[in-house]
């Protein structure tokens, strides 16, 4: 009789299971699939990044050039005391600045409603409030203007306000 412990072992074979390649394939394929998502996100966020900073570029520079030009008067013989002459006068104005490549016209823009200070005379009403209101008075000295920009697919990004 034979003893089975002298019995001549079978090889074991060397390669991989079918299960051990499966493994190895799915979780190749989740880390590959969380990089491309984290590579996504930073791709949208640096895209986002560059256009806040040319909107801003772009609104400071139309900023300054607005401050730099003339106050424009307000008609009172407009429906609106001149609001809308005022804003057209200040979008000409800002059209003219430089503007960054690949962006267009009207992508900046000045907010409807210019605002004007309200000068209330302390002597014969001493509770009134001064504040930028709707009306225009042709000497009054303040303005307030307000400038938004908005990215190449239309959200307004940045905005300023400028008292001139």
């Amino acid at each position: 009789m034979s003893d089975f412990r002298d019995a001549p072992r079978p090889r074991r074979d060397t390669g991989f299971t079918l299960i051990e390649v499966l493994i190895a394939i799915v979780l190749l394929g989740g880390v590959i699939a969380g990089t491309m998502a984290t590579l996504q996100a930073t791709t949208l966020s640096g895209e986002i990044h560059r256009d806040h900073s040319r909107a801003h570029a772009w609104l400071q520079s139309a900023s300054d050039v607005l401050y730099a030009a003339p106050k424009a008067q307000c008609n009172l013989t407009d429906a609106d005391k001149g609001e809308s002459t005022v804003r057209a006068k200040y979008d000409a104005i800002i059209d003219a600045a430089p503007k960054p490549a690949e962006w267009s016209a009207w992508q900046i823009r000045v907010v409807p409603k210019v605002k004007f200070w309200n000068s209330a005379n302390l002597d014969t009403d001493p509770d009134l409030e001064y504040f930028f209101g709707s009306g225009c008075d042709p000497s009054l000295q303040l303005q307030l203007i307000e400038i938004q920009v908005a990215s190449p697919s239309g959200r307004i990004i940045e905005s300023v306000e400028i008292v001139k």
